[in-house]
C-alpha cells in the first residue's frame, strides 16, 4: 500500500490564505468601487526595480518590505489560482525530502533573489507582483534535493518530475495568457532553490554517511 501524500506544512497553508484574502480583499473593492485600494496597494507593496537603484520611494523602508510584500499581490484570481496551484503541489512534494524549516527557508530566499534578479536584469522595471519566483525556487529546491538523495537511495524520480511539470505546465500556460510575467524572476527563484536543495540534500547525505 502506498503511502499516503504529506500535508503542505502550516507555513505553505499561511501563505495561500494570506494570498487569498488579499486578492479576495482587493476584488471586493474593486466591485465595490473602491479601485484606488488595489492601486494603492501595487504602489506601496509592489516590487518596483527603481528603489534598488537610488530610488528614494514614497515612504521609509519601501525599498526593504517591498522584497516580502510583493509575492501576496497578485493580478487577478487567475493569477492567484495558478500560483496558489503550484504551490501546494511542490510543497507537498517537497515535504517527502526536505524538513519543514529548510523548505521555508528556500521560500523565503528564493522569493527575495527572485526579486533581486528581476531588479538587476529590469533596472527600470515594476510594478512586479506575485508568488511565482518563490514557487519556482521551491521546484528548483526540489529538483536539487531529489537529485542527490533519491538517486543515492535508488528511489524513482517520478513524482518529483511531476511536481516539476505541473509548475512548469501552469506558468507556460499563465505567460501566454499573461505576456507580462517577470521571467527573470522565475530565473533567479530557481537558481536561489536549486543551491539550497543542493547543499541541503549533500549535507543530509553527509550525516547519513558519517553514522
Amino acid at each position: 500500500m502506498a503511502a499516503p501524500a504529506p500535508r503542505i506544512p502550516r507555513w505553505t497553508s499561511a501563505i495561500v490564505i494570506l494570498c487569498c484574502v488579499t486578492e479576495v480583499a482587493l476584488q471586493l473593492a474593486d466591485l465595490g468601487g473602491w479601485p484606488g485600494l488595489r492601486h494603492a496597494t501595487v504602489l506601496y507593496g509592489a516590487f518596483w526595480s527603481q528603489l534598488m537603484h537610488g530610488d528614494p520611494g514614497l515612504v521609509a523602508g519601501q525599498g526593504l518590505w517591498m522584497f516580502a510584500s510583493y509575492g501576496l499581490l497578485h493580478a487577478g484570481f487567475l493569477h492567484l489560482t495558478m500560483n496558489m496551484v503550484s504551490l501546494a503541489a511542490v510543497a507537498r512534494e517537497l515535504r517527502r525530502l526536505m524538513p519543514v524549516g529548510q523548505m521555508a527557508l528556500a521560500y523565503g530566499v528564493s522569493q527575495i533573489a527572485a526579486a533581486g534578479i528581476y531588479g538587476w536584469m529590469e533596472p527600470m522595471g515594476g510594478p512586479m507582483i506575485g508568488a511565482s519566483g518563490a514557487v519556482f525556487g521551491l521546484a528548483g529546491a526540489l529538483v536539487g534535493y531529489a537529485t542527490i538523495w533519491r538517486l543515492r537511495t535508488e528511489r524513482p524520480m517520478r513524482p518529483v518530475l511531476r511536481a516539476v511539470a505541473l509548475v512548469l505546465g501552469l506558468n507556460v500556460a499563465l505567460t501566454l495568457l499573461m505576456p507580462q510575467i517577470a521571467w527573470q524572476a522565475h530565473l533567479g527563484g530557481a537558481v536561489a532553490g536549486l543551491l539550497i536543495g543542493l547543499i541541503a540534500a549533500h549535507l543530509r547525505v553527509s550525516r547519513v554517511a558519517m553514522r
